[in-house]
């Protein structure tokens, strides 16, 4: 196999890949733009990602298959081996793509190109998948002190004062 044919699966698989990442985008719109969680909007990133990644690298895998059988050759080692490549590759492009996504916010925060986030991209998907499971905890008022009268103290020694008369 040449480094030409090489050249264009690789090629093929990526711009399949970018090209069903793309196609998703109107749907990315419409969530953005209805006011859509912050949780689910990455959600629904990672997974129009890994929808679009699985086609682009099957594409890739069976491109060097056909490859292989059209000059008679079936390097078994040779797809294991594209195979890892592809699983090494997908973790460490996840990860790199977290730590430089520039378009992905909450909407009240400002662009950065580049943020400093605790933990990686696992912890924070978990925490998403998390936050949208759990339902939301009504916000409850703190306890208010039993009413005792006029006992209202507007300055800090006031309050002293009556401190130490409830403790006798």
């Amino acid at each position: 196999m040449s480094f030409r044919q090489m050249t264009m699966i690789v090629l093929g698989g990526v711009v399949l890949t970018a090209t069903i990442a793309l196609s998703f985008a109107p749907i990315v719109i419409v969530f953005q733009v209805t006011g859509g969680n912050y949780h689910f909007l990455q959600l629904l990133h990672v997974a129009i990602f890994i929808f679009a990644g699985i086609f682009g690298m099957k594409l890739m895998v069976d491109a060097l298959k056909y490859a292989c059988d059209q000059k008679n050759i079936y390097p078994q080692i040779g797809v294991t081996v594209f195979r890892i490549w592809v699983i090494i590759l997908a973790f460490v492009g996840i990860q790199l793509a977290w730590n430089l996504r520039p378009f992905l916010c909450e909407k009240n925060e400002e662009f950065k190109w580049f943020r400093k986030y605790e933990g990686n991209f696992y912890t924070a998907i978990v925490y998403s998948v998390e936050q949208i499971v759990t339902p939301a905890k009504p916000v409850e008022k703190p306890p208010q002190p039993a009413d005792r009268g006029n006992n209202i103290t507007s300055t800090p020694a006031d309050t002293i004062t009556l401190l130490r008369k409830s403790a006798k």
